[in-house]
């Protein structure tokens, strides 16, 4: 993810964060000075520059002609990330109960939604995890199961050994799992593909599903076993 991302992601208009990008690589710069890098037109840099002030993102020098200065990196990020703790302090408190969801299945489309999906219920996993994939997918959520790990059951089907300093109970396959596969306390399951260009899963807690899923999981551990004897 590059700078610019960053910062739209932080609540940047594409506009601020091309004038604030302009600001942290150039000093101080007057709005005129700012227009001519950016290519801007200057009323809508200065309507920019009293934007980015007006967030504390940037500051005025004092003196003539007037300069704008870009928070310093060290700055900047303290801002954001105590902006940030106070937000999610404040989620905590007034996210509106939820009302419980009936619909047996959801479908999760999107690379990152997928990936967030899946990290999101290994940490909400409460006693047992069980995962059928190949390798090169599980060493995405290897920080999400290392927290997990200490508390929790994690039995891993994949196709090559997992170097981890934490506890897994693992299983080899000899032919690569297609797909993404993982059953969450008995209770729900994802199924789906974590592949860049098209990503999608499946989300259910409909317990026929998870009892199909939990029992070729099962067959799964069994045939590794007889093979191994």
């Amino acid at each position: 993810m590059d700078f610019t991302t960053c910062l739209q992601k932080l609540g940047f208009s594409p506009i601020e964060a091309t004038v604030f990008i302009i600001l942290c690589k150039h000093g101080s710069l007057t709005g005129y000075e700012v227009a001519k890098l950016s290519g801007i037109s200057r009323s809508n840099v200065y309507a920019t520059l009293y934007s980015l002030q007006e967030k504390g993102r940037c500051a005025l020098s004092e003196g003539e002609p007037t300069k704008y200065v870009a928070l310093s990196k060290e700055e900047f990020l303290l801002s954001i990330k105590r902006e940030m703790t106070y937000t999610l302090e404040q989620l905590e408190v007034t996210f509106p109960e939820s009302a419980k969801i009936s619909e047996p299945y959801i479908t999760v489309k999107g690379y990152e939604n997928v990936l967030n999906k899946i990290k999101n219920c290994i940490l909400l996993c409460q006693s047992h995890l069980y995962i059928l994939s190949n390798t090169d997918y599980v060493k995405l959520l290897e920080k999400e199961l290392s927290e997990i790990a200490s508390t929790k059951k994690v039995t891993l089907i994949c196709d090559q050994p997992l170097e981890a300093d934490y506890n897994l109970i693992t299983y080899i396959r000899s032919k690569s799992p297609q797909g993404f596969h993982m059953i969450i306390d008995t209770q729900s399951v994802i199924t789906g593909d974590l592949n860049a260009k098209d990503a999608q899963c499946l989300f259910s807690s409909h317990q026929s599903l998870v009892r199909l899923m939990r029992e070729s999981f099962v067959t799964e551990l069994d045939i590794i076993t007889l093979t191994q004897h």
